[in-house]
C-alpha cells in the first residue's frame, strides 16, 4: 500500500520534470479530441444511471483530473462508463420512496462507499487478483450490459412512457413488453431525432475515430429543436443544466441505506478494478509502459471518493476514451487533464444551449455504444476453442439480463474462480519409465500390481487441498501393488500445503508398517524446510530425501541406487533391476 501511495504521488512530479512544449502540443490535441467524444458519452451515461446529464459531466471533470494525474498509465482516461452507470441504476432501483433528491444522495453515497472499498483493495494488494478473472466473464458481462442498455433506452428513442414494472418478470422482459405495447403512442418527433442521430452514428463509423460524430449528431439535433421551436412538451429534452461547477457537499445517508448499498458498491469496485487494470495493460502492450495494478486501484478509489463530495456519479476507466487518447497522439497524462479542464469550460459557457438536446438523440448514441459492447467474434471463438469458457460467458450474460446486475458480477467472478480451481485441481502425476542411455519416458500412473518392486513417480505443479483426494487415490494404487520402494521426484512441484503433506505422511507411515520404503528426490532447496518443519524428513530418514542435483536426473539415479541398497538387490544406474538367479532384465517401473 505504501509503495503504491509513493508511486502515485511521485507520478505527476516525474511527468512535469521532463515536460516540454512538444509534449504539451501533442497532449493538447489529444485532450481536445477525447473531450469531443467524452461530453456526449458522459451525458448519456448519466441518463443510464438515472440522474440528470450534468452529473456525468461533473464526474468527467473530477475523475479526469485525479485519474489522469495518479494512474500508473499515461493513457488511461477515467470517468462515467456504461457498465458502471447501469450498475448504479440497478443497485438503487430497489429502494422505496425515491424522490429525485434522495436518489442523487444515494448515487453520491454509492460513489463514496465504492471509493473506500477500492482504497481497501489497494491496501490489501488485491490489484493483481484480476488475473484470475478471465476475459470470458468480462465479455459476458459487457454483452449483457449492452443488451440492457438498448432495452432501457427504447422508450426514450420512441418517445413513449417507461411504463410500470412487472414484478413477476425480469426487468428486461418488462421493459420490452411495456415499450412494444405502446408503439401506437410513438412520438414522431423523438423518433425522427433519434433516427437522424442513429444514421449519423452509423455513417460516421466509416470515418476516423478522431472525428467527433456523436458530438456533431447531438449538435445537429439540438439545432433542429431550437429552429423548430419544439419544447419539452413536444419532445423529451435534457432540460436546463447549471452553468457552474459542482460545490463541495457530503453525501447524506442513513446506516440502513449504507447496508443496502454495500453489495452494489462492492460489485462496482470489483468491476471497476477489472476495467481499469485491464484497459491499462491493454494499452501498455503497445507502449511498453509498466503498469502497477495496486496503484491503478488506489487511483480509482481516490477519484471515486473525492468525486462523491463533488456530485459525481461512480466511474471507472474507459477503453474507448483511453484508446482514442493514444491513437490521437497523446504522450502523457496531461492530455487527460486538458480534457477535464475543457469539459469544465464547456459546462460554464454552453450549459444553456444544452437544454435543446433531445433524450432520443442520447438514446441513439447509446444504441451504437451498447451494440459495440457485444463481442460476437470472441463468443464465436469460444465455441470453437473452449466450451468451459463459453459456458462461463453465456451464464454471466444470462445472469446480467435476468438477475440484479450486482449479483451478475459476483456470479461471473464465482464461476470464473470455480473453473480456475477445477483446472488447478487436476493432479499431474506420471510414472517415469527408464530407457537406454539414462533417459526416461513419462506415462500415466496405473495399477500394475504384481510386476514392480520399485516405482519411480514424478509429480508436477501446485499441490494444494484441491488435489489431495486425487493424490490419495493414486498413492493407493502403489499400496495395492507389490512395490517395495516408491520414489517420488518433486523437482517440478511448485508448492505444497498442509493437506497434501498430511496425505504423504499417512502414505509413508502405511508403507513403513508394511516394511516398505519411500524416497523423495529432486527436492528443491526452498521445499526442504517445509518438509522438515512438517516432520517428513525425520519420518523418511535423511538418506531418503535427496536434493536436486546439477545434472540431468542426477538425484533420480541416486534414488535408484538408494533403492538398491534398501532392497539388497542389483539395480544399475539406468533403473534396470537384475534378477540374480535368472539374469532376466525387468524395468523397475
Amino acid at each position: 500500500m505504501l509503495l503504491a501511495v509513493r508511486e502515485m504521488l511521485a507520478t505527476p512530479v516525474a511527468v512535469l520534470r521532463d515536460y516540454s512544449w512538444r509534449k504539451f502540443r501533442a497532449d493538447l490535441a489529444a485532450g481536445l479530441t477525447v473531450c469531443a467524444i467524452e461530453i456526449p458519452q458522459s451525458m448519456a451515461y448519466a441518463v443510464i444511471a438515472g440522474v440528470p446529464p450534468q452529473y456525468g459531466l461533473y464526474a468527467s471533470i473530477v475523475h479526469g483530473v485525479i485519474g489522469s494525474l495518479f494512474s500508473s498509465s499515461q493513457h488511461l482516461r477515467s470517468g462515467p462508463t456504461n457498465t458502471q452507470s447501469l450498475l448504479v441504476a440497478s443497485t438503487i432501483a430497489g429502494f422505496a420512496d425515491l424522490t429525485p433528491e434522495r436518489y442523487l444522495q444515494l448515487v453520491f453515497a454509492l460513489a463514496l462507499i465504492k471509493g473506500l472499498i477500492q482504497i481497501a483493495f489497494a491496501a490489501a494488494q488485491m490489484g493483481g487478483m484480476i488475473k484470475y478473472v478471465s476475459r470470458a466473464v468480462f465479455v459476458g458481462l459487457t454483452a449483457g450490459a449492452g443488451v440492457l442498455i438498448i432495452a432501457n433506452q427504447l422508450p426514450a428513442f420512441f418517445g413513449v412512457p417507461s411504463g410500470p414494472k412487472h414484478e413477476n418478470l425480469p426487468s428486461i422482459v418488462s421493459t420490452f413488453l411495456n415499450t412494444f405495447s405502446q408503439l401506437d403512442q410513438v412520438n414522431w418527433r423523438a423518433l425522427l431525432l433519434g433516427a437522424v442521430t442513429l444514421a449519423m452514428m452509423v455513417v460516421g463509423r466509416a470515418l476516423p475515430r478522431v472525428v467527433p460524430v456523436a458530438l456533431l449528431a447531438i449538435i445537429a439535433c439540438a439545432v433542429i429543436v431550437a429552429l423548430t421551436g419544439w419544447t419539452g412538451n413536444d419532445v423529451a429534452l435534457v432540460g436546463d443544466i447549471p452553468g457552474s461547477l459542482p460545490g463541495f457537499s457530503i453525501p447524506s445517508i442513513s446506516f440502513g441505506d449504507f447496508e443496502r448499498l454495500l453489495g452494489g458498491a462492492l460489485a462496482l469496485s470489483v468491476l471497476g478494478m477489472v476495467e481499469a487494470v485491464a484497459i491499462s495493460k491493454s494499452i501498455a502492450g503497445k507502449t511498453g509502459e509498466k503498469i502497477n495494478p495496486n496503484q491503478e486501484v488506489l487511483s480509482q478509489g481516490l477519484q471515486n471518493l473525492v468525486g462523491s463530495f463533488f456530485q459525481s456519479i461512480p466511474g471507472s476507466g474507459s477503453f474507448t476514451r483511453s484508446a482514442l487518447h493514444y491513437q490521437a497522439g497523446g504522450l502523457t497524462r496531461i492530455g487527460g487533464v486538458v480534457t477535464a479542464i475543457t469539459i469544465a469550460i464547456v459546462v460554464m459557457l454552453f450549459a444553456q444551449q444544452a437544454r435543446y438536446i433531445p433524450l432520443a438523440s442520447l438514446a441513439a448514441i447509446l444504441f451504437v455504444i451498447a451494440f459495440g459492447l457485444i463481442d460476437f467474434r470472441y463468443i464465436a471463438r469460444l465455441h470453437k476453442v473452449s466450451r468451459e469458457d463459453l459456458v462461463v460467458c453465456i451464464i454471466t450474460l444470462l445472469a446480467t439480463l435476468l438477475a440484479p446486475l450486482q449479483y451478475a458480477v459476483f456470479i461471473g467472478v464465482f464461476l470464473n474462480l470455480a473453473l480456475y480451481i477445477r483446472q488447478a485441481s487436476r493432479l499431474h502425476i506420471q510414472e517415469m519409465v527408464p530407457l537406454e542411455g539414462g533417459r526416461f519416458m513419462e506415462r500415466p500412473l496405473r495399477d500394475r500390481a504384481g510386476i514392480n518392486r520399485v516405482s519411480l513417480v514424478q509429480i508436477d505443479g501446485d499441490l494444494f487441498f484441491g488435489v489431495a483426494d486425487d493424490l490419495q487415490d493414486r498413492l493407493a494404487l502403489i499400496q495395492r501393488s507389490d512395490v517395495r520402494v516408491a520414489i517420488f521426484r518433486l523437482k517440478r512441484m511448485h508448492s505444497v500445503d498442509s493437506t497434501v503433506l498430511h496425505v504423504f505422511e499417512q502414505f509413508i507411515r502405511q508403507m513403513h508398517e508394511q516394511d516398505r520404503h519411500v524416497i523423495f528426490c529432486g527436492v528443491r532447496q526452498e521445499l526442504l524446510p517445509i518438509l522438515r518443519s512438517y516432520g517428513l524428513v525425520d519420518l523418511l530418514g535423511t538418506d531418503n530425501v535427496l536434493l536436486t542435483g546439477q545434472g540431468i536426473f542426477v538425484s533420480v539415479k541416486k534414488a535408484i541406487e538408494r533403492a538398491r541398497v534398501l532392497l539388497g538387490s542389483s539395480i544399475d544406474a539406468t533403473g534396470v533391476e537384475i534378477d540374480d538367479e535368472t539374469e532376466e532384465l525387468t524395468y523397475d517401473i
